[in-house]
Formats: structure tokens, C-alpha cells, sequence
């Protein structure tokens, strides 16, 4: 555990001057008490189990300031959760160089095929994102672990004429 203002922590060492002048002003009431009146009068007026319940608002006021002493220090601790959070976006060109026949039916449509069997053998558990790009890269679908909004943003890539694929990675 740490604490993010750990200079409050120093103002606990009054806690005991606190405690010393709380036993100085009882023995100064109980030598003004029996200046003015008879032991027996004293112990009559204070009755049977006085002495100890008297102290505990004091004590309680002395924890109260302890404990606000410490929460004022901002105590911090790091807690390390398990996680098992993987991400991973796509990047699909979607410029007019996807139209090429070289791999049937064109360049698009097998990229689409391939990102869907890519994102089928994927674990529910990963986040999926789509960037589309061109002449500027788009965000097509924000990560999610969701294929059906997967499936649904690669069937639905519209081909651009430009290409500039250094500025779309950019």
C-alpha cells in the first residue's frame, strides 16, 4: 500500500501530545475537585463504573482524528486483475487496385472471404476493430467482440478510386 500524500501521515505523531494533554487536564480537574470538596463527596458524585465509560468519547475522538489523518494521506493500492483482453484490427484496402482479377472474383472479394475465415477461427473472447483505406483510412468498425457487426462491415466496403496507402497507414 502506498499513499499519495504520505505528509499527513507525520501529523499522527500528535495523537500522544493529544493524549498527554487529555491526562494533564484529568489530573488537573481531579486536584481542583478535591480542593473544593471531600474524597468521599467526590466519589459519591462520580458513582460506580464512571471511570472507565468517561473515557470513551475521548478515546473515539482520538480514532476519529486517526482515522481522517490516514484518509487524508490518500492510501493507494495497486490491484493487478487478470485479464485476458487481446485486440486486433484489420486493415482492408478498399482502394480502386482491389478491382484486379488476378485472384477471382477480384481483390476485394477475396480479401473479404479471407478477413470473415480470419475472424470465424477467432475466439469469442477477442476484440475485432476494421480500418478501410484508400486515399484516407476509415474506421469501418470500432473493436468488438461482436462477428455479426464484423460480417456486416466487410460486406459492406464500397471500392474508392484513390490510392495513397502510405497516407491511409498514417
Amino acid at each position: 500500500m502506498n499513499f499519495l500524500w504520505p505528509q499527513f501521515l507525520w501529523l499522527l505523531a500528535l495523537l500522544p501530545v493529544l493524549l498527554l494533554l487529555y491526562v494533564a487536564l484529568l489530573r488537573r480537574k481531579k486536584k481542583l475537585a478535591l480542593r473544593y470538596a471531600s474524597l468521599s463527596l467526590v466519589r459519591e458524585a462520580m458513582g460506580a463504573g464512571q471511570s472507565v465509560r468517561r473515557h470513551v468519547p475521548p478515546v473515539l475522538f482520538l480514532l476519529a482524528i486517526a482515522a481522517m489523518l490516514i484518509a487524508a494521506a490518500r492510501p493507494m493500492a495497486v490491484v493487478v486483475l487478470p485479464s485476458n483482453q487481446q485486440t486486433i484490427i484489420l486493415a482492408m484496402d478498399v482502394s480502386g487496385s482491389m478491382r484486379a482479377t488476378d485472384v477471382l472474383p477480384n481483390r476485394l472479394v477475396a480479401a473479404q472471404e479471407a478477413a470473415k475465415a480470419f475472424i470465424k477461427d477467432l475466439p469469442r473472447t477477442v476484440k475485432v476493430g476494421i480500418v478501410a483505406f484508400a486515399g484516407s483510412a476509415q474506421v469501418a468498425q470500432l473493436p468488438t467482440v461482436n462477428h455479426d457487426d464484423l460480417m456486416t462491415a466487410i460486406d459492406g466496403f464500397q471500392l474508392q478510386r484513390a490510392t495513397a496507402t502510405g497516407n491511409a497507414i498514417v
